[in-house]
């Protein structure tokens, strides 16, 4: 039976002989008592793998000492993004601690593109620069890498992305958790964590031992920032890397990202959400919208700036948040006869939507629609666009397919981006719907919603919520548990909010009464109202308010009762 948000409810557990807290784990695969401890409690000690087992690690290395010593130009070359940001402002915050002469370049989204290109290694040529090391790039550019060594500047790569068929040969070192035959026991790591690698091996290096943590504990939260932005899976190193991370971001040593938790109204305990939902944003406002170079320099801000470029992010958010708003409501106009044909995959672009918010727009929609999206900005003689896509489709293995009509391409398995000339366009077009045929054939392409299991009203309760908390940090790769009740009736149900886009009701129980709310499901008031008894999914959590803490229910879905 499908939902009232026209969901298919998937339960993970109906073993009615396990407990909730037992259920929780066997969904999450966790069998041994090891493996539920050391779910359970992350340990940095424990979890954070030695960086020299990376492969070519002691190769960069010696070359960032060599170039220290030798005084040669360093530069960091960064993505847009926040996870590419965040990794640059770890290494930049490393090598001038150990006295290196650095500098950094990041591209601008809408005139260079993404990664590293020919123009910057003739900039790089011109400045005497001797040794480049980008972050969260470089993998894919084997042809500019062979450029700058064929003049004399080594490249240290670091990255996460997919690997290419041609890889950078060329590279002095490669630094990436994927690499064929690593010994690297955790292949998940998003850029900023490899790059938080880096450094923690340079400071190992090149610091006295009683120096170490005090310098590594410190960039902690902005390779959290990177990992939970960038999707990484929150299982393994990056589980500890984030619930450590955001204990430091509570009380961060960077003056600029205090000044921005400000700006975003930040108080309290750090999440994954905090990040995801109001740091996040803000950060990669400033490369969507203007220059990248904003976020970092507030990254980098010793204080004299903060105030100024925190308020700067602030506003370019309001703009980013306005402008996706107005592009959504036409992208999915525009998409009106690809959903009525049915199509596999959603093409959509226009000449408006520039290229900093093409990725958003592509992500709400392959969450709306459940299936995979490409949204363009259409430029004269070339489309430039992102791909976003659900966990059965494999977005970057489609354009591989389709490379033959593509200049670029890069990503993962759910998100890529891609350029297309305008004079290939009809024949890319054409090839790439055929293969989303063929890789969709067989597959149930329905909304669906995993939910954990069953609970009953007797375990809606403090101790429950305090156990869920075990579970956390949650994200993506470790939601939030899921749960669903039957037949309950939300009373005193109403619409809330400056526009009334949300709602909230009570539940009553014989041992509590229980806020219910459902936020962006102002629209559904009526027919909630049209239904004496509800099935309901949501998530289990604590609200505080003016220091008192209730139970509350966040809806997810709701169907009639059987």
């Amino acid at each position: 039976m499908k939902s009232i948000l026209g969901k298919k409810w998937k339960i993970q557990n109906t073993d009615a002989g396990a407990t909730l807290l037992e259920k929780l784990l066997h969904n999450r695969n966790l069998r041994t008592e090891k493996e539920v401890e050391k779910f359970l409690n992350p340990s940095l000690e424990r979890d954070m793998h030695d960086p020299f087992l990376m492969e070519d690690m002691e190769k960069a290395v010696r070359r960032v000492g060599e170039a220290i010593q030798k005084k040669e130009r360093i530069i960091i070359f960064g993505d847009y993004d926040i996870d590419g940001i965040t990794g640059t402002a770890i290494l930049i915050h490393v090598l001038r601690k150990l006295g290196a002469e650095v500098s950094y370049r990041l591209p601008h989204r809408m005139e260079d593109g993404y990664g590293l290109r020919e123009k910057f290694i003739k900039e790089f040529v011109e400045a005497n620069v001797k040794l480049v090391i980008t972050v969260d790039n470089g993998i894919s550019a084997a042809r500019e890498i062979s450029l700058a060594a064929g003049h004399g500047i080594d490249v240290i790569v670091t990255d996460h992305h997919t690997l290419p068929k041609e890889m950078p040969g060329d590279a002095y070192a490669i630094l990436h958790p994927k690499l064929p035959g690593t010994k690297y026991p955790f292949d998940e790591l998003t850029g900023s964590a490899v790059a938080f690698k880096l450094a923690k091996a340079l400071i190992r290096t090149f610091l006295p031992a009683e120096r170490h943590d005090e310098e590594i504990m410190p960039l902690l939260d902005l390779a959290a920032m990177g990992i939970v932005s960038d999707m990484g899976p929150l299982v393994g190193e990056n589980r500890a890397l984030v619930k450590f991370g955001l204990e430091v971001l509570g009380n961060t040593r960077w003056p600029g990202l205090s000044k921005l938790k400000e700006k975003a109204g930040v108080v309290g305990v750090m999440s994954p959400r905090t990040v995801g939902f109001q740091i996040g944003p803000r950060i990669n406002a400033a490369g969507r919208m203007e220059h990248a170079y904003y976020a970092l320099q507030l990254l980098l801000d010793d204080g004299s700036k903060a105030e100024a470029l925190a308020e700067k992010l602030e506003q370019l958010n309001k703009k980013r948040q306005k402008v996706t708003e107005e592009f959504f409501a036409q992208a999915k106009e525009k998409l009106r006869d690809q959903l009525e044909r049915d199509e596999k995959i959603l093409i959509v672009g226009d000449p408006k939507w520039h290229v900093g918010i093409v990725g958003l727009l592509a992500g709400k929609l392959a969450e709306q629609y459940n299936r995979p999206v490409l949204v363009m900005e259409e430029r004269e003689n070339v489309c430039v666009g992102s791909a976003r896509s659900p966990a059965y489709f494999n977005v970057t293995a489609a354009l591989t397919e389709c490379s033959k009509y593509l200049t670029s391409f890069g990503g993962h398995a759910q998100a890529a981006g891609f350029e297309v000339p305008v004079i290939n366009f009809e024949k890319f077009e054409s090839m790439i719907r055929k293969i989303s045929e063929k890789m969709t054939k067989g597959i149930n392409m329905e909304s669906a919603l995993k939910l954990d299991c069953e609970i009953l009203q007797s375990d809606i309760s403090f101790d429950t919520t305090s156990m869920i908390e075990n579970f956390s940090p949650f994200g993506h790769g470790n939601e939030c548990p899921r749960f669903f009740m039957r037949g309950v009736k939300i009373q005193r149900i109403t619409k809330i909010g400056k526009t009334h886009d949300h709602l909230k009701g009570t539940l009553v129980f014989e041992h509590a009464t229980v806020d219910v709310v459902g936020f962006g499901m102002g629209n559904l008031l009526q027919k909630i109202n049209a239904v004496e008894n509800l099935d309901i999914a949501f998530e289990l959590e604590v609200n505080e308010w003016n220091g008192r803490k209730t139970l509350q229910m966040k809806l997810l879905d709701l169907r009639p009762a059987n």
